[in-house]
């Protein structure tokens, strides 16, 4: 299995990608989702939400300076579903807007099958990670059963694995360290699944990447292999002795996709492999889908 840079990787897009707008305010808690709130409560808060990313939307659109510019912002998938939303928002009774809300809360878990990887991937193995977070605004019906990119014929949802990455395990701070505890206590020794070297064998527990939080829970949309597995050699060493093949498929591939942390890397492919019992492989370090 390939291994990821054992350093810490900065949230960035690579040069020429749309930056994500901004995410809504407040960004840790979904009201629209609490079945508690009467029902025209939860249409009114989300509604402020979409307003406030079509506000900054048109703000972006003020602030092109070129055709290029203005036609990648309104072909953007996130402009698009903006658009949709504000659009529904005009017509939508609050009793619809609750049975709609309701429907996209199960439907990735129903479209993503194995590949989603939540609280109950976590609960599986005997690990409590307090409650999922509301799933990102982005992550859509279309966009799930759209082309990958990566692999043109497969769609994302079959691709790709969305995985829960938490603040804490148990109720202690969530960090590589950790992970590589709870593997250990699951399934051999944790270092099997995360580095084989063994210069790493121990080495890389004393990385501040590994000793370092995560800051709160979030999710990640990774895909599940590298586009060409022939552009990549087999080798687990392949960064020292090929950067120029795996250079090739972040520039062919991976132009919208941003640097991958290595604490989320980790848990996407550890959590499959325990959750499911199967491992991935021939995945590089630009591999976080845009849309998180």
């Amino acid at each position: 299995m390939l291994k990821s840079d054992p350093k810490e990787q900065p949230q960035t897009t690579q040069t020429g990608a749309l930056d994500p707008l901004p995410p809504p305010s407040p960004s840790t808690t979904n009201p629209w989702l609490d079945r508690t709130l009467p029902a025209d409560a939860r249409l009114e808060s989300y509604r402020s939400v979409i307003k406030a990313e079509g506000h900054a939307l048109l703000e972006r659109w003020n602030t092109t300076t070129t055709d290029e510019e203005f036609n990648r912002l309104e072909n953007a998938p996130e402009t698009q579903r903006i658009m949709r939303e504000l659009e529904w928002l005009k017509t939508v009774t609050p009793t619809d807007f609750c049975e709609e809300m309701e429907r996209r809360e199960q439907l990735p878990r129903e479209l993503l099958g194995k590949n989603y990887l939540g609280a109950e991937a976590w609960k599986s193995q005997g690990i409590d990670v307090g409650e999922e977070p509301a799933l990102p605004a982005t992550i859509t019906e279309e966009l799930l059963n759209s082309e990958c990119p990566l692999h043109p014929g497969g769609k994302i949802k079959d691709t790709h694995l969305l995985a829960l990455v938490p603040k804490t395990v148990n109720g202690e701070p969530y960090t590589a360290r950790k992970l590589d505890e709870l593997c250990a206590t699951r399934k051999g020794s944790g270092d099997a699944l995360i580095y084989d070297g063994a210069d790493w064998a121990t080495a890389w527990k004393e990385k501040d990447w590994a000793r370092s939080p995560q800051v709160q829970s979030e999710w990640v949309l990774i895909p599940k292999s590298d586009p060409d597995p022939n552009k990549v050699p087999e080798d687990k060493h392949f960064r020292s002795k090929n950067i120029a093949a795996q250079q090739n498929v972040h520039d062919e591939h991976y132009g919208e996709y941003r640097e991958v942390k290595t604490l989320e890397l980790m848990t996407a492919v550890l959590l499959y492999d325990l959750a499911n019992k199967e491992r991935l492989s021939r995945w590089t370090k630009k591999s976080l889908h845009p849309h998180l």
